[in-house]
Formats: C-alpha cells, sequence, structure tokens
C-alpha cells in the first residue's frame, strides 16, 4: 500500500469515474486500475464495484476504508503545513470561490489578512453557487462562500456548511419614488413597476416564485453589474429586490438616494449567507486565519451575524 493508491480511490471515490480521475490526476485510466486492483488485492476485499452503468462506486467494505484514506490524506497535509510554517517566506497559496456580491466584503477582510500574512497568495473568483460548490467538493478551491435559502433544493453531500448570518429580500426604490414613503409594501402594489434583477441564481429563484405567485413584471433588464442594476434605481427607471445585508453597504443605498421597503403579506424567504468546505479536505491554517478576519470584517460592517454554527442543508 502506498499514498499514490490512497489518492487514486479517493479521487475516484468523488466521481465514480476512474476516467474523471485519470484526467484530474493527469496519470493514465490503466494505471490508476491496475493501481487499485493491485490494492485491493493486497486487502482482500473489494474497494469499488465496477459497471459500465454506474461507473466505479465503492462497496460497503469500501466506503471504510476510503474513511481512513481521507483521515490519512488529511494527515499528510497537515505535515505538510507543519513543515511550510518552519519557512514562512515559502509562499503559500488560498483559494476562495465566492457568489456574486461579496467582493467588498472579500477585499477587506483581505487587506487586514496580508498585513499580518504576506507571503499568502490569494485568488478570489466569482462564480454562481452550484459552480461554488462543485469547485469545493473538487478541491479546486479551499473555502467557498454561498448563499442558501431553505426553499432550494442543493446537493451538498460531502460538503461541510457553516451559517454566518441571516438576511431577507428587500424591495429597493429611488428616493424619487411615490413608493419610497411606505415603510412596508404588499406584492400587490408593485405589480405594475418594471423590475431590473441582479443576475445570481438566489435572486432569481426569488424573482421566478414571485412571478409564479402573482404575476410577471415587466423587467427592464437581468445584470451582473451592480453598479447598472443601482444606478437604474436612482434614475426611477425600476425597483429591485435584493437581501438586505448586501444593499446595506452599497452607498447609494447607505446615503438614502435608494431606498429598502420591507416586504410583508409575502411568504418568508430567509437567506444565510453561509461558508462551504470539503468534508474530506484538511483546511490550512491560513485558511482558518483568513475566515476569522473574514467574520471580523462582518462585524465591523454592521453584519448581524448568527450564532455561528454548523447547519445541515
Amino acid at each position: 500500500m502506498n499514498i499514490e493508491q490512497l489518492l487514486y480511490i479517493v479521487e475516484v471515490a468523488k466521481h465514480n469515474s476512474l476516467s474523471i480521475a485519470a484526467q484530474n490526476l493527469h496519470v493514465t485510466q490503466s494505471g490508476i486500475s491496475q493501481s487499485i486492483t493491485s490494492l485491493e488485492k493486497e486487502l482482500e476485499l473489494k474497494i469499488f464495484k465496477r459497471s459500465r452503468g454506474h461507473g466505479a462506486v465503492p462497496t460497503d467494505e469500501g466506503k471504510i476504508i476510503l474513511k481512513h484514506a481521507y483521515e490519512v490524506l488529511r494527515k499528510l497535509e497537515e505535515i505538510k503545513e507543519t513543515a511550510n510554517s518552519f519557512n514562512p517566506m515559502e509562499a503559500e497559496e488560498l483559494k476562495i470561490t465566492a457568489c456574486p456580491g461579496l467582493m467588498t466584503l472579500l477585499v477587506k477582510a483581505l487587506a487586514a489578512f496580508k498585513h499580518d500574512y504576506p507571503y499568502v497568495n490569494i485568488q478570489i473568483a466569482e462564480k454562481s453557487g452550484s459552480a461554488v460548490i462543485k469547485d469545493v467538493r473538487q478541491h479546486k478551491t479551499d473555502i467557498g462562500l454561498i448563499f442558501y435559502s431553505t426553499d432550494w433544493n442543493i446537493n451538498t453531500e460531502g460538503i461541510a456548511f457553516e451559517a454566518l448570518f441571516e438576511g431577507k429580500p428587500k424591495v429597493y426604490v429611488s428616493k424619487h419614488s411615490p413608493l419610497a414613503f411606505l415603510e412596508t409594501i404588499t406584492p400587490h402594489q408593485i405589480l405594475d413597476q418594471t423590475l431590473v434583477t441582479y443576475n445570481s441564481e438566489f435572486m432569481q429563484c426569488f424573482v421566478r416564485d414571485f412571478f409564479h405567485k402573482y404575476k410577471p413584471l415587466k423587467v427592464l433588464f437581468t445584470s451582473n453589474n451592480m453598479d447598472g442594476v443601482l444606478q437604474a434605481i436612482m434614475e426611477s427607471l425600476a425597483i429591485t429586490f435584493a437581501p438586505d445585508f448586501i444593499m446595506k453597504n452599497y452607498h447609494p443605498v447607505m446615503n438614502g438616494d435608494i431606498i429598502p421597503i420591507d416586504l410583508v403579506n409575502h411568504k418568508p424567504f430567509n437567506i444565510s449567507l453561509g461558508l462551504i468546505r470539503s468534508e474530506d479536505k484538511h483546511l490550512p491554517a491560513f485558511a482558518t486565519k483568513y475566515i476569522h478576519y473574514l467574520k471580523s470584517e462582518m462585524i465591523s460592517s454592521n453584519f448581524t451575524p448568527l450564532k455561528l454554527r454548523a447547519i445541515e442543508i
């Protein structure tokens, strides 16, 4: 038995596929197959059931072996990390993938983190929630930040989720809109309005549900550019739905050019911002340190944190 064999069975188990594992590890499929067969002979048990229709599926005994393999590989990562800590000038790398709309928060935390850990190189990518989960599951990123609602059905097998705080969608209108004087607003009061939306999974889900329950609103545009969305609202061209914890830190909302209004007489739709990581990958120490800076930035930015906890989704 060797480390290479453990890497192979873990990668195959992630995808239920020898071919994908071979691609990811840059080895031949036959090489992986022979290596796993050799390990199965040594252990005198089958780790995978292999078939054309279902790929490589762990056996009951194989699941137990895989659990130990994950633990061994995590310990190896810890050993490497400890060795690297003796040479802090050697560059480390931290990869973060987040849903759109969180870049300002991430960069503020990054500024404080880099002051104390200048040798760590950080890569930040913005992707959809499902893409963030996929990257975490495939170990393409160390940590991810996603929005989540209990109304959504998301496959999070192998993913650890920590809810950081919760929010709710509000209606945002121009300060010049007649609606700006309302403290609360009902769905029926905005059915004649034009809508502009930010192109994110969680808000598109909310909008589709709203349209289905009431009626489709006229849509001005949907965009990945938040500045454009905010400008359209300030020009009284449209209104939008958005989570309060995202919008509260944009200057047009802070200075009163855009007014948030509570949406009432509509079913509750709470949104959590959560931190995710792979359950079978050791989290580097500097990743844990960055998370600490991120949480501190949330508190200083007047976010309302949850009692930090892990939840099942």
